[in-house]
């Protein structure tokens, strides 16, 4: 325990900041973070939590979004693939081992970190896409291709980004989207 990076990325398309933390817990890891967003001219605070198992598999959930009022939820997952939200089941994400959070790069280390694949391979995977501001939680299918040791190409859809990671598969460029502009401290 004790193993922490940090990140402070910057929206290049909407106005935006997030700082990020991951750290390690004794039973994997906890990715936390705080987003400030300009969605369709409003100012919205993101705050969220994610703990993943050493596998980075995604266990739980908590976000909180505000802007008229704060709004919340909970997710939990076994690992397996079955999802609650606020302890209810949740069969609309039934098989997604990951979350993605909508406006955060951070999420797309999960499954970078969970598959680990080779270069030149493109690993098919869906998520618990949980949308901001509304919190409605869908399911993403969506692809990561390995380019070269620290470059990925994520595709969902007809949308395309190149991420750029770091060492530890943290995401530190996402296209056009987001850049890290402060990293500090270590996760292995």
């Amino acid at each position: 325990m004790g193993k922490r990076r940090w990140i402070l990325w910057q929206g290049m398309i909407a106005p935006s900041m997030e700082r990020f933390v991951a750290a390690r817990t004794e039973n994997g890891c906890q990715l936390s973070g705080l987003i400030l967003q300009a969605h369709q001219d409003e100012p919205y605070v993101v705050r969220y939590s994610i703990d993943v198992d050493d596998d980075w598999r995604t266990r739980a959930v908590e976000v909180e979004v505000e802007n008229d009022g704060q709004h919340r939820i909970t997710l939990a997952a076994d690992g397996a693939g079955h999802w609650s939200r606020d302890g209810e089941p949740l069969p609309a994400v039934e098989n997604c081992l990951d979350v993605d959070l909508e406006w955060s790069p951070s999420t797309n280390t999960l499954p970078i970190r969970r598959l680990g694949p080779a270069i030149g391979q493109t690993n098919a995977v869906a998520a618990a896409w949980v949308r901001f501001p509304s919190l409605e939680v869908q399911r993403l299918d969506q692809s990561y291709e390995r380019l070269d040791e620290r470059r990925y190409r994520y595709r969902s859809g007809r949308f395309t980004a190149d991420l750029a990671v770091d060492e530890e598969g943290i995401v530190l460029q996402y296209g056009v989207n987001w850049k890290a502009i402060a990293i500090s401290g270590e996760l292995r």
